[in-house]
């Protein structure tokens, strides 16, 4: 009997360290994860350097915000949808994507992108007679 007691003290003590890792396993591995989104919905990127590729983009009415990073990383315009679909979020022009046809170069940020999606104006752009 004491035998079997230190035995499920020992099996319980095991159980309880083995959950203690596995819980600090995955908090270290989504904060990092949520980190690295933290850090490019802020500092964002282009996929290429320099003139890019230009492709020619649609936005069809009714096009959610998933629908348009899926498209857009279809083509090659950016690399992770959720975090295009984060930026977007915490962007000026959130939900004020309009339907149309753009020209868009994947030398351009999503925070470019999306500001020509919404139909606003970059920021530096001259406007007509100024």
């Amino acid at each position: 009997m004491d035998a079997r007691k230190i035995g499920l003290g020992l099996l319980d003590a095991v159980v309880k360290i083995v959950f203690i890792i596995i819980v600090i396993m995955l908090i270290s591995r989504y904060s990092k994860v949520a980190y690295n989104y933290g850090y490019h919905i802020f500092n964002q990127t282009a996929v290429s350097s320099g003139t890019g590729r230009t492709v020619t983009f649609t936005v069809r009415e009714g096009d959610s915000v998933s629908k348009i990073a899926e498209n857009l990383s279809s083509v090659g315009l950016i690399t992770d949808k959720t975090l295009f679909t984060l930026q977007e979020r915490f962007s000026e022009f959130h939900g004020m994507e309009q339907p149309g046809t753009y020209e868009l170069s994947t030398a351009m940020t999503p925070e470019e992108m999306i500001t020509i999606m919404s139909g606003g104006e970059k920021s530096g752009e001259e406007t007509e007679g100024g």
